[in-house]
């Protein structure tokens, strides 16, 4: 039996040790999963961020371009816009090709939408500049203003898009953790329970009648014969017991 005790308590503790062992393993596994997948998307989000910036950047650019050749500056205002453009284009390709937001090509097709409109009077209003006053230049301008203003809003809300896509994923990203530590949690207060019941598991069968049979040892009166320990069990302490209430029979005789 002080085997068989012995071998329960070496296979419960290595129980225990395994427990612990695959919730950390199922904690980590979990936690790069979340990782790997919030960077991804993270990192989409980003990049349609940055490029939403280069898009705003590069339409005051040209915004400036048609300024400039309209004041007179015809060569550089050209270079100007043609540089805008060539920007303009190039964000907005990226940004398709980073797609995370529900509907986000639908904001990208608007930004194309508006965009060429500003762009195709831009191009009108500087192949036909030379022959205008300055007050019609002006009057020009500000008209394409309008359009200029109405693709920046697209712009941002394309912008604020991703903008709530990062914050939506810093909440998921919350959740997801809480979940992933719910493994080792649960490992740990069932490791705390498990503990509790083998520490019962051994004081109950192990130590406590090792105690009785100590304490009738202690208390043992030649009169009485035997010692009364008390132990339940049919194992090796039993066993122990019987074997000293032996000794005592054999030196009673003597």
């Amino acid at each position: 039996m002080l085997k068989s005790l012995r071998a329960k308590i070496f296979s419960s503790f290595m129980l225990l040790v395994l427990m612990l062992v695959i919730a950390a393993i199922m904690s980590i596994i979990e936690f790069n999963k979340v990782g790997v997948s919030i960077k991804n998307v993270m990192d989409d989000n980003y990049k349609s961020i940055e490029q939403t910036k280069n898009m705003l950047d590069a339409l005051e650019r040209e915004d400036s371009g048609l300024l400039m050749y309209l004041m007179g500056n015809r060569e550089t205002g050209s270079q100007t816009i043609d540089y805008a453009y060539s920007a303009i284009q190039n964000a907005i390709r990226v940004a398709r090709n980073n797609i995370t937001e529900k509907d986000e090509d639908k904001y990208i097709d608007e930004v194309i939408k508006e965009y060429e409109k500003f762009h195709t009077s831009v191009k009108q209003t500087t192949d036909a500049s030379e022959r205008w006053t300055l007050e019609e230049k002006n009057e020009i301008y500000l008209q394409n203003q309008q359009l200029f203003f109405a693709t920046k809003k697209t712009i941002n809300e394309l912008m604020q898009l991703n903008q709530d896509g990062v914050y939506k994923q810093t909440d998921l990203m919350k959740e997801n953790s809480k979940r992933a530590m719910m493994p080792a949690i649960v490992s740990i207060v069932a490791a705390i329970v498990f503990a509790l019941l083998l520490n019962f598991f051994i004081s109950e069968y192990f130590i406590n009648p090792i105690n009785r049979l100590i304490e009738g040892v202690k208390t043992h009166y030649p009169e009485k014969g035997r010692i009364d320990a008390k132990i339940r069990l049919e194992d090796e302490i039993k066993t122990l017991e019987s074997e000293i209430n032996n000794l005592i029979a054999r030196l009673k005789v003597k």
